[in-house]
């Protein structure tokens, strides 16, 4: 093979793997960490690897090793790179997308999926005894922590370096009764079943805008939550009977809120102007599985890449943040025209009053009333009768 592939079948020193991971002073937003002393608990058996189209093999042990980033997360962490100098005393390593691996001739690009999945699918992403709960044709006794640790690593310099486990003699240092428990789950994360997996997302718990403002008696928001965590607690400091809700303004509890939960702050009627905060706390997801991480050496060479097997959770946390005031009076509307006073109108009298005769018809009305002449006519008819009969009363007495 290749002069650059070394026999590693002793552990890497204290002082190699125990170099701080530093970044330069121009990348501030760069994570930064150290890698921790390797133990006996991480390290597998030496594997013998080979190339097809090379003669010969290389015999390399594999190691988990620990990174400890500055932010306090603890990653376990797997080499890729088998033809990179095994070096880990860089004066650089920055975390890099997959597409700047250094190595160009390297199928790691091409593969990077397929080596997530490993990542995602081998030790210690997935415990022992969910290894074992494959169904994977292995020993009486199943796979143990050092045949996983080197099947797993195995698996991901097939990958990245187009390196085959030696089917005959998989595993050297004499633990041959380990070689079909090996094979099985080398065969298992480098098989059909191996899908890939997209590039790592890191933890993420968002929530937008952070700022509303609005009226009593309504909704105020919507506010959107962005999240690839999982949301455990939702806290708030609103005042009593103002609630979180959804649209139509159901209480909303943490286990309602997912990724793309739209809230809302429901302040009812009578409720005096105010403001109040609403907390949500989460967990991020064990997605950081699959970050890289690369550098430089003193002498200025590539430095082994370094490529996240294992993370913990973290705690996420997102605020937001919302305030009313009372609805104001509808104003009166603006014209040049004077609005009339309003007019009292006096109640309704139930007094009858006498009819007033009305002038027939066709005749002039002259403002007088016609009763008086017609009193005045008939007192003079009644005088002339009664002065006829005093006379004839006269002739008859003669």
């Amino acid at each position: 093979m290749g002069s650059r592939w070394k026999v590693a079948a002793a552990a890497v020193s204290f002082a190699a793997v125990a170099g701080a991971l530093a970044v330069s002073p121009a990348s501030a937003d760069k994570v930064t960490g150290t890698l921790q002393p390797t133990t006996a608990e991480d390290t597998g058996f030496v594997v013998r690897l080979v190339k097809p189209g090379v003669a010969g093999h290389e015999d390399l042990t594999p190691y988990l090793f620990r990174l400890t980033l500055s932010d306090g997360s603890k990653l376990a962490v797997y080499c890729v790179g088998a033809d990179i100098d095994w070096s880990f005393e860089p004066d650089v390593m920055s975390e890099v997308p997959w597409g700047d691996y250094p190595d160009a001739t390297s199928p790691f690009k091409a593969n990077a999926k397929k080596i997530n999945w490993v990542l995602h699918h081998g030790y210690p992403n997935l415990s022992l005894t969910q290894l074992n709960d494959l169904g994977l044709d292995t020993n009486a006794d199943g796979i143990e922590l050092e045949e996983a640790i080197s099947a797993t690593q195995a698996a991901l310099w097939h990958f990245s370096d187009g390196v085959d486990l030696d089917r005959d003699e998989p595993v050297q240092r004499g633990n041959h009764d380990s070689d079909k428990d090996v094979l099985a789950l080398y065969d298992y994360l480098t098989g059909t079943d191996n899908t890939g997996i997209d590039e790592w997302v890191v933890g993420d718990l968002k929530v937008s805008p952070s700022t509303l403002s609005g009226e009593v008696g309504t909704l105020i928001g919507p506010f959107k939550v962005t999240t690839n965590g999982t949301v455990t607690k939702l806290e708030d400091t609103l005042p009593d009977g103002v609630e979180v809700t959804d649209a139509q303004g159901k209480v909303l509890a943490a286990g309602d809120i997912k990724n793309g939960t739209e809230f809302y702050v429901k302040v009812p009627p009578g409720t005096a102007a105010g403001n109040g905060g609403i907390k949500i706390s989460g967990d991020s997801p064990k997605r950081e599985v699959g970050r890289l991480f690369t550098g430089k050496t003193a002498a200025g060479e590539e430095a082994q890449p370094l490529i996240v097997a294992g993370s913990e959770t973290k705690p996420l946390t997102a605020e937001a943040k919302a305030d009313w005031k009372a609805r104001p009076t509808t104003p009166p509307s603006s014209t040049t025209e004077t609005t009339p006073p309003t007019t009292t109108v006096p109640p309704t009298t139930t007094t009858t009053v006498a009819p007033i005769p009305q002038p027939s018809p066709g005749l002039p009305d002259t403002g007088a009333s016609i009763l008086v002449p017609a009193l005045v006519g008939l007192g003079l008819l009644g005088g002339g009768a009664g002065a006829l009969l005093y006379a004839r009363h006269r002739r008859r007495a003669a």
